[in-house]
This record gives structure tokens, sequence and C-alpha cells, in this order.
């Protein structure tokens, strides 16, 4: 599990106490049957918290990428830098 997953899933499990806490048995079932819009709504809430959650994760695999790209390309310029001095040595 790397740092971001880790993040959210803290950030899910304090959503997760703080409902456990606030919220009596059998809320869902009784919601469902005196309040269907409700119900929907939070049923499509949870969808887009999943969505997101996905989206983020997916916006960090990319960013560890470029981070090592980045690296890599910094190690090849520090090699070409490199080079010209090695071939001045040889020359002498």
């Amino acid at each position: 599990m790397n740092t971001l997953e880790r993040l959210l899933q803290d950030d899910l499990n304090h959503l997760i106490d703080r409902m456990a806490a606030t919220t009596h048995p059998g809320l869902v079932t009784g919601c469902g049957e005196q309040r269907p819009d409700l119900l929907a709504q939070l049923a499509e809430s949870e969808t887009r918290l999943s969505t997101v959650r996905q989206s983020l994760l997916r916006g960090y695999a990319a960013w560890r990428d470029a981070l090592e790209e980045c690296s890599d390309l910094w190690a090849l310029a520090d090699l070409a830098a490199a080079a010209p001095a090695a071939d001045d040595r040889r020359a002498a």
C-alpha cells in the first residue's frame, strides 16, 4: 500500500467511524422505506467516492512515473556532461 492509499484509507476509516458513532442500526433500511430519494443520493455519493479514489490513485501513479522520468533524464544529463571530461583525459 503506497502513501496515498494509506491516506485515503485513513480518511475512509474516519468517515466510517463517524458514521458508526452518529447513526443508529437499521438506518439504511428505514431510509430506503421512508426516503428512497435519499437512499439513491447515498448510493450516488458512494459511487462518486469510489470513482474519485480511483482517479486519485491513477493520478498518483502518473505522478510517480513523471518523477521517475525526470530523475532518469537528470541522470542522463549528468552522464552526458561527464562524457566530454572523460574524452579530454583520453586525448591528453
